[in-house]
C-alpha cells in the first residue's frame, strides 16, 4: 500500500529533446556502453510494445539482433555512425506525437536521447555477452548499499507482509527487509540488497516468491521478485527499473501475473513465472499509489494521485471504469468479492462505487484522518488511518464492526493473515502492532529497528 506521508515530492519537467546532429562532439565524447547505459532505457521505455510478446509494426528490440533489424517500416533502425540514416533516432525525436516513440507515454528525456544518439554516432557497438540473447537478462545487476547495523531512529513503515503460515512478518526497512518472528517478537533475518524504501510487498499465492516495489524517490526504482527459500542470500530477479519509485505490487489470485504501480503513472503487467513484461498501461496522469486484482483475476483496480480510481482489463489494458469523484489523491483501492463494486479511499473518504456506471452506492464513514491502506476479504474490509486507528467494516452493510484504536502514531501500512485471524499494522513512528481480529486485542508491539550489536 502507498502512503503519501512516506513519499518525496517529485517535480516533473516537460523536456523538449533537440535534434542531435552527427558530429565530432558526439564522436569524441566518452564512449557509451550499450548494456550499462542504453539497454536499461530500451527495457524500461520500449519493450512493452516491441518485445517478444508484443511487437508493434513487427519490430522487436528485446535482443540486440532484433534491435538492428527493420520492422514494417523497412528503414534501418540503427546505422552505425549516422544519425540521419537511423530510423530509431528519427522516431524518438519526432515532433508529431502520433509518430514519436515511445507512443505509450511521455517522450524520452533530453539525457536519454543524447545518450542513444551518442551511442549511434560512436558506432552502435554491442558490449554484451550474446547479441541473440535477451537484453534484459544481460543488464548489469545493481547492488544496493548495505543497510546500517542499526538505525539511529525509527523509520515510517510503508510495507508489511505475513509469510504463508503467519509465523513471520516482513517489514520494509532501510535498504533491507526485516523478518520478525510473530510469536516472540524477535528479529530472525535481514534481507539486504533492497531499494532504499520498500513501498509495497506481496507473496505469491503459493508463497514461492516475494514481490517487492520500491526505490529512492526522484532517483531510481525497481520491481523485483525474491525466491522465498529463507536462505541467507535469497535469489532475486529484477523485473523493471525506472528513474523514480514503484509504489505497489499485486499478484493475480491464480499466481500467473504480477502487476506493479509506478510513479510515472503506469501499470505494468508481468508474467510471474518468467518476469517478462506483458503489458504497460499508461492511463493515469500521476502516480499510481495502489493496485489490486479482483477475486476472479479478470479486473484490476488502481488508485492514483490524479484523484481517480480506475478499473482495467489486465489482459488487454482496456479501461473499464473510472471514478473521479474524489477531491484528493486516491491512496488505496479494493474490490468487493463479486467485483461489481470498488472501494476507494482519498483523504477521510472511503467510497463504494459501481464498476458498471461509476455511481457511488455508499460510504464507510468514521475516519477523522487520512486513510492510507485497505484490504478486503469475502466479508470485511480493513482500513488504516492517520487518526491512529485501524477499522473493520462489513461489506454487506458497510457498517463498522471493529475499531483498533490503541496506536501510537499514524497507521500507514497493513498486513492481514486470514487463517490466524490476525492483522499487523505499521506506524509512522516505526512501531508494528499485531492484533487479534476476533476480539480486537493487542497481541504484541515492537519497534522495527535492528538491535545494536552487543558490546
Amino acid at each position: 500500500m502507498i502512503q503519501s506521508i512516506s513519499k518525496s515530492i517529485v517535480t516533473c519537467a516537460v523536456l523538449v529533446a533537440p535534434l542531435v546532429a552527427c558530429g565530432d562532439e558526439n564522436a569524441s565524447a566518452p564512449e557509451v556502453s550499450f548494456i550499462r547505459e542504453v539497454a536499461p532505457i530500451l527495457v524500461s521505455k520500449c519493450q512493452s510494445c516491441h518485445g517478444a510478446k508484443t511487437a508493434e509494426s513487427n519490430y522487436r528490440l528485446d535482443t540486440f539482433e532484433r534491435l538492428i533489424e527493420p520492422g514494417d517500416f523497412a528503414a534501418a533502425p540503427v546505422t552505425a555512425g549516422n544519425l540521419e540514416e537511423s530510423e530509431f533516432h528519427r522516431l524518438i525525436v519526432a515532433e508529431d506525437e502520433d509518430e514519436r516513440m515511445p507512443n505509450n507515454g511521455g517522450r524520452l528525456s533530453d539525457a536519454e536521447i543524447e545518450l542513444i544518439d551518442r551511442w549511434i554516432v560512436q558506432g552502435a557497438k554491442f558490449d554484451g555477452q550474446d547479441p541473440a540473447a535477451s537484453i534484459k537478462e544481460q543488464l548489469p545487476r545493481i547492488i544496493h548499499p548495505s543497510a546500517p547495523e542499526t538505525y539511529p531512529a525509527p523509520i515510517p513503515l510503508s510495507a508489511l507482509a505475513f509469510t504463508g503460515d503467519g509465523s513471520q512478518l516482513l517489514v520494509g526497512g532501510y535498504q533491507e527487509i526485516l523478518v520478525w518472528d510473530t510469536a516472540e517478537g524477535t528479529l530472525m533475518q535481514r534481507i539486504g540488497d533492497i531499494p532504499q524504501i520498500v513501498f509495497g510487498m506481496e507473496f505469491h499465492p503459493d508463497n514461492s516468491l516475494l514481490a517487492v516495489a520500491g526505490g529512492t524517490p526522484g532517483v531510481s526504482g525497481e520491481v523485483r521478485t525474491i525466491a522465498w527459500n529463507r536462505g541467507d542470500s535469497p535469489e532475486a530477479k529484477i523485473l523493471a527499473r525506472h528513474n523514480d519509485v514503484f509504489f505497489d505490487v499485486a499478484f493475480r489470485p491464480d499466481g500467473k501475473q504480477l502487476a506493479a504501480a509506478g510513479s510515472d503513472g503506469s501499470v505494468r503487467i508481468f508474467d510471474a513465472a518468467t518476469g517478462d513484461e506483458l503489458l504497460k498501461i499508461d492511463n493515469h496522469a500521476d502516480w499510481v499509489n495502489d493496485i489490486c486484482y479482483s477475486a476472479d483475476g479478470k479486473r484490476l483496480a488502481t488508485a492514483s494521485r490524479d484523484k481517480t480510481a480506475k478499473v482495467f482489463d489486465p489482459e488487454t489494458g482496456e479501461l473499464i471504469a473510472t471514478y473521479s469523484g474524489h477531491d484528493q489523491s486516491v491512496e488505496a483501492v479494493a474490490f468487493s468479492p463479486d467485483a461489481k463494486t470498488v472501494i476507494s479511499a482519498a483523504g477521510t473518504q472511503v467510497r463504494v462505487w459501481n464498476v458498471e456506471d461509476s455511481n457511488v452506492v455508499g460510504e464507510m464513514a468514521g475516519f477523522s484522518g487520512e486513510v492510507f491502506a485497505m484490504q478486503a476479504d469475502a466479508e470485511n474490509l480493513i482500513a488504516t488511518s492517520a487518526d491512529l486507528t485501524a477499522r473493520r467494516f462489513a461489506l454487506a452493510d458497510r457498517k463498522q464492526n471493529l475499531a483498533l484504536t490503541d496506536h501510537p502514531n499514524w497507521v500507514l501500512s497493513l498486513a492481514w493473515h486470514a487463517d490466524s485471524k490476525r492483522i499487523a499494522t505499521g506506524c509512522f513512528d516505526g512501531t508494528v502492532s499485531l492484533w487479534n481480529l476476533e476480539d480486537g486485542s493487542l497481541l504484541k508491539r515492537l519497534v522495527s529497528i535492528p538491535p545494536a550489536p552487543a558490546q
